[in-house]
């Protein structure tokens, strides 16, 4: 029998296939169900001897070791007639395994592909040229793989000129810029997106992208070079206490000294109250430590951009600055002088000073590495010691020391006069921006004017003073440069110290492209293109952003996404089920084309293709992801019945990242937990007599802006003034600074999900109740106006249903969108809609502003829709539960239970959704733990107490 190959080949007549088993060395195959579909094979001559066929299976693991089964298929010789190859049932084309041998081979051992010509044929294509092969050879001499992978992918919809550009292509610090999948994957991603695009356009694209792909990388490999300058374990503990000792040292000697005793008595010791003197030392010190940390992190930084020498070099007017300023305050208070001890110094001013000194002695050539080590070992802290003075500021800001207030205005008086003189400040946050410092801050230091206003009228003296606090932004600015970040973040919602060093970026959409990798922001522009049937869009972007927001801005493809699944009810039941023997993995189901794009977009499959939505649109199939504890999607499987639905159901399709083969094992799982699903069998659907087929005259085309518009303008109007109160207007101010409701609208749409969040929680850490949000939120005027419209009318354009949700509209709804008299009810609806996701978010991150404001003043439809989502969410915050496990009676009065259809909680699920609740989980979360609610809801009078308030 002839074995079939991948790709489409049959073993020649007088071959034979070996493969290797363990333990048991060389097994010749007689059949290709005796190996796995796609299993690397070694083909020889048939009555090889059993030398040779050792030695050809050896090279064989030795291939599949190093480049994975996908290597074997390109063919590689092997010895002794000896050739690698694959069984039929692979995955990808000629081009994936050319790729894979050859980063194993090199230029070097290409010859053992064959012709030269035929390998870069498989690699390109039937049209390569001599200069694109010498481009390529160049690319896998100096290793540039991501180069050569792209260029392979590319060849569909490149030209030869356009691939020498390709080829020519570097990666910061060799960084993989692909980071998953097969070329043939890239390619078939490439066509769907790019083949709509002229050619000139195409590889300006792909360069622009490339370059994205590049800065991501760069930014993500100077982090790490900049945090290995930092010590592996982390100090901070040791520091704070540390620091802690010096200043009960510090606080013994005063008293002994105010007392003229060595030991007072106890009763001595707690009558004594320390002086004004004390006191400003203890802010002098802490002022010292700020500005020794900052010049201890900008020295840091520097050194691992630019060098030992050079580095030290651009950061000598700070640390000669700052240790004179310690100098300076070692004379004039020698009883607050550090004194010399093994390990960590308590104040990062000893490092300071030792590294001056360091630098001013003499030296010579040969003891460079010496000094570069001394240099390094006290660097390497810089990080703890910005950390605790970060800490140690917002303990002032927060009155946590209980300095006297006189002594916190006398001290924010103070001039810093020489030390910024000769100290720029920080480059990353213009003098202007500091006006965002909150007013607390400036209220406990007595503070009446912004130093941004102040420093910039010379009338007022323009000298800085320690009370400005542009000494604290140099500092968090200083961390976060060390982190890799711009600039420290502010945020005025926090309690002190409000700087963010080490700021998450704000959320993005789940579709919006993503930089990691080029093969996954080509991926989710793919899956996107599918969606509106293939058709890129024509506009002329020139970069992938700009592209990429054509694309999700497209009509069709809005249309496409706002589709919601037939989900089989035997799989609804299944959502969220953990899957025995997965290691705590579950099981969630699509239930709309936008939330298969979201996943396609993280696993650069074709989960999201128009095929599997269709079906999954008439409810033929199920979409799942397995999600693993961590929140990562594993795989995707499509799940569809056998074909006598009574028997149950098996998996169609089922790939990892990147179309790739899931780990046998799971598979292997999943399919036996799959085949257990009980059976769904449709009622059979009553006989109709057939119709005769009439000819009908094709009805114009309905025209949705001319024929809808003036109907749906009236009642919009009209539900905008009826349900957007005074006390509306109010809420909706003090989330911006502008009074006109119309504007703050516009403003909020057009926020990210995070600046949306950060407003909703600045609104309420300034006093706002998170009831009034809730009521705010909760107006839906535009509701209210397709309810008044007439049904036919409604019927005929199903598309206004959109104006209700929160997605993308497509062209025709956009422009009605933006008729003054509909445009403020679609904007409220949609504010809501997003406010609800925000806070959702935040409930569930803990936040404490939230968290307090929603036991401040609460209602009974937000204190159940809060508590639905914490319980399904299972947040890991401290949660106390209000329910035992399987109990659906809830305590309080009045009574209430969760099933009741009638009652607050059903009423509730709809809210929660709102929120980000996967309302399909929480009976699974009652039985497992109970209704549950954040601890700290019930520290005032427990739950029953709460429920109260909730009826007053």
């Amino acid at each position: 029998m002839r074995l079939r190959l991948a790709n489409g080949v049959v073993a020649a007549p007088g071959t034979a296939a070996w493969i290797p088993v363990p333990r048991h060395g060389a097994v010749r195959l007689e059949d290709e169900d005796e190996a796995a579909p796609g299993a690397a094979i070694a083909l020889g001559p048939a009555e090889a001897d059993g030398e040779d066929v050792r030695k050809a299976v050896a090279e064989l693991e030795r291939l599949v070791r190093d480049g994975g089964s996908v290597a074997a298929g390109a063919g590689v010789d092997l010895g002794g007639g000896f050739r690698s190859a694959r069984l039929d049932g692979a995955r990808g084309d000629q081009r994936d395994a050319v790729l894979a041998a050859l980063k194993v081979l090199g230029v070097a051992g290409s010859g053992r592909l064959g012709d030269r010509a035929g390998f870069l044929v498989a690699l390109f294509g039937p049209a390569v040229t001599k200069r694109v092969g010498a481009a390529a050879a160049r690319a896998i001499e100096e290793g540039r793989w991501s180069a050569l992978h792209l260029a392979a992918a590319a060849s569909d919809v490149l030209g030869p000129e356009q691939l020498e550009r390709v080829l020519a292509l570097e990666a910061p610090g060799g960084a993989d810029l692909i980071a998953g999948g097969r070329p043939s994957v890239l390619a078939a991603d490439l066509r769907r997106v790019l083949e709509p695009v002229p050619g000139p356009r195409r590889l300006e694209l792909l360069l622009d992208l490339w370059d994205r792909v590049s800065a991501h990388h760069a930014r993500l490999a100077r982090r790490a070079r900049l945090l290995s300058t930092q010590g592996r374990q982390d100090r901070l503990d040791d520091l704070r206490k540390r620091r802690a000792h010096f200043e009960d040292e510090v606080l013994l000697k005063t008293l002994r000294r105010a007392l003229g005793k060595h030991e007072p008595s106890l009763a001595e010791a707690a009558r004594w109250q320390p002086e004004g003197h004390y006191w400003f030392g203890v802010l002098l010190r802490v002022l010292e430590d700020a500005l020794s940390a900052t010049a201890l992190l900008r020295t840091a930084v520097a050194v691992a951009d630019h060098g030992t020498r050079e580095g030290l070099a651009r950061s000598e007017p700070i640390l000669r600055a700052t240790a004179n300023m310690v100098a300076r305050s070692d004379r004039e208070w020698p009883g607050w002088k550090e004194p010399k001890s093994p390990g960590l110094p308590a104040r990062p001013g000893a490092y300071v000073c030792q590294i001056v000194q360091k630098l001013d002695a003499p030296r010579k050539p040969e003891d460079e590495d010496k000094f570069a080590a001394y240099f390094r070992q006290r660097l390497a802290r810089a990080r703890d010691y910005g950390r605790l003075s970060v800490e140690t500021i917002g303990a002032v800001l927060r009155g946590d020391l209980n300095v006297p207030e006189g002594q916190l205005h006398s001290w924010a008086d103070e001039p810093l006069g020489e030390w910024r003189e000769q100290v720029d400040r920080s480059p990353a946050r213009p003098l202007a921006d500091w006006n965002e410092v909150p007013g607390y801050g400036q209220a406990i230091l007595g503070r009446r004017e912004l130093p941004a206003t102040r420093l910039a009228d010379p009338e007022k003296g323009g000298e800085e003073e320690v009370g400005d606090l542009l000494w604290f932004a140099d500092l968090a600015d200083a961390l976060a440069a060390l982190y890799g970040h711009d600039a420290a973040k502010v945020r005025p919602e926090l309690e002190a110290p409000w700087l963010d060093t080490d700021p998450v970026p704000d959320e993005a959409d789940p579709l919006a492209p993503r930089y990691d990798s080029v093969a996954r922001a080509v991926s989710g522009a793919a899956q996107l293109a599918a969606l509106g049937g293939g058709n890129a869009p024509r506009r002329g972007a020139r970069t992938w952003e700009a592209f990429a927001a054509d694309l999700l801005a497209d009509a069709e493809i809005s249309e496409a996404l706002g589709g919601e699944f037939a989900v089989p009810p035997a799989l609804t039941a299944l959502d969220g089920t953990v899957v025995p023997g997965t290691g705590g993995a579950r099981i969630r189901l699509a239930r709309s084309a936008r939330m298969l794009a979201e996943w396609s977009n993280y696993m650069g499959n074709c989960i999201a293709g128009p095929a599997y939505v269709h079906d999954a649109l008439a409810g033929r199939c199920g979409l799942v992801a397995l999600h693993g504890e961590d929140g990562r999607i594993l795989v995707n499987m499509e799940l569809s019945p056998l074909w006598m639905r009574a028997r149950g159901w098996h998996i169609t399709e089922i790939a990892a990242r990147f179309n790739e083969d899931p780990d046998p094992d799971l598979e292997r799982v999943l399919r036996g937990w799959v085949a257990k699903i009980p059976a769904s069998v449709p009622d059979p659907p009553l006989p109709e007599e057939a119709e005769p087929v009439r000819p009908v005259r094709r009805s114009p085309r309905p025209r949705l802006l001319q024929d809808a518009g003036p109907a749906l303008a009236g009642p919009a109007e009209r539900a905008w003034t009826d349900e957007f109160t005074s006390r509306a207007a109010r809420v909706l101010a003090a989330l911006s600074n502008d009074d006109a409701p119309f504007a703050t609208l516009t403003r909020l749409r057009r926020l990210g999900s995070g600046p949306l969040a950060n407003t909703c929680r600045n609104a309420l850490a300034s006093g706002a109740d998170l009831a009034d949000l809730w009521e705010l939120t909760g107006i839906r005027p535009m509701d209210t106006a397709l309810r008044a419209l007439d049904p036919a009318l409604r019927d005929r354009f199903g598309q206004l249903e959109l104006l209700t949700g929160p997605g993308p509209l497509p062209a025709s709804l956009r422009k009605l969108a933006r008729d003054p008299r509909v445009a403020p009810a679609y904007s409220m609806g949609l504010v809501g809609l997003r406010m609800r996701a925000a806070i959702g978010r935040l409930v569930l991150d803990g936040d404490p502003a939230v968290l307090r404001s929603a036991t401040r003043r609460t209602t009974v439809p937000m204190l159940c829709a809060l508590t639905v989502h914490v319980t399904c969410g299972a947040p890991a915050i401290d949660l106390a539960p209000v329910t035992p496990p399987k109990t659906t009676t809830v305590p309080g009065f009045p009574p209430s239970t969760l099933d009741d259809e009638d009652g607050p909680w059903q009423q509730a699920l709809p809210d929660a959704r709102e929120l980000g609740a996967d309302t399909g989980v929480f009976w699974d979360r009652v039985a497992e733990h109970g209704l549950r609610v954040p601890a700290t809801w019930l520290n005032a009078g427990g739950w029953q107490s709460l429920w109260s308030r909730a009826h007053a």
